[in-house]
């Protein structure tokens, strides 16, 4: 995924995207903005998102995270994404949270890098289990792993140990995070078929 940072403001943006959407390289399958949220309007980047959606690329975008729920629905309205990293401020809003369940966006929790960044206060509070629980399509993801001191394996003790996911439980969300994979579907058959032996 190739990625636009918010900091660096929008004509980069909008310059990475154009890389994205020419480059050619077969790894090269979504565009993404990340960085503080707190910075510009979902509005700004709209004609970045449109150059990499007419390039065929997937589209995930941050949001709902040092913001609130207001974040995750302009996502929605004005960039219309399958994934948004993190989201899970949208648990705000029950209204939202429906919305994002109805309309089968994915959201790319973090667990591990929210804690440290202090949108909650501890794993108790976090709504990873709430979401789910409402229908909303969940993946756990480490983040930035060195900035956070995490891994991916990290993330998913967390969500066993704290949000009392079984093995059967952390497969499904496995499952959930190769179906919303940007990859071909040759990949995505061959990761499922992984997934369906390991799980026997």
């Amino acid at each position: 995924i190739v990625t636009g940072v918010r900091h660096v403001g929008v004509e980069s943006i909008e310059q990475a995207a154009r890389f994205a959407a020419r480059c050619g390289h077969p790894l090269v399958t979504g565009f993404g903005v990340a960085g503080d949220e707190r910075i510009g309007e979902m509005e700004d980047y709209v004609r970045a998102f449109e150059i990499a959606r007419e390039a065929g690329l997937g589209i995930t975008i941050h949001a709902g995270e040092l913001t609130g729920w207001e974040t995750v629905q302009a996502a929605l309205d004005h960039i219309r994404p399958s994934r948004i990293g993190h989201g899970v401020r949208a648990i705000e809003n029950p209204d939202l949270v429906r919305r994002i369940a109805d309309e089968g966006v994915v959201l790319e929790c973090c667990p591990g890098s929210n804690i440290a960044l202090k949108v909650f206060d501890s794993f108790a509070d976090h709504p990873f289990p709430a979401l789910q629980a409402a229908g909303c399509k969940v993946t756990l993801n480490s983040d930035d792993p060195p900035y956070f001191w995490t891994s991916l394996k990290r993330e998913y003790d967390i969500a066993g140990e704290h949000f009392s996911m079984n093995e059967k439980a952390l497969a499904a969300v496995t499952r959930t995070a190769i179906e919303a994979a940007f990859v071909d579907k040759k990949t995505k058959t061959a990761l499922l078929a992984r997934l369906n032996g390991a799980a026997r």
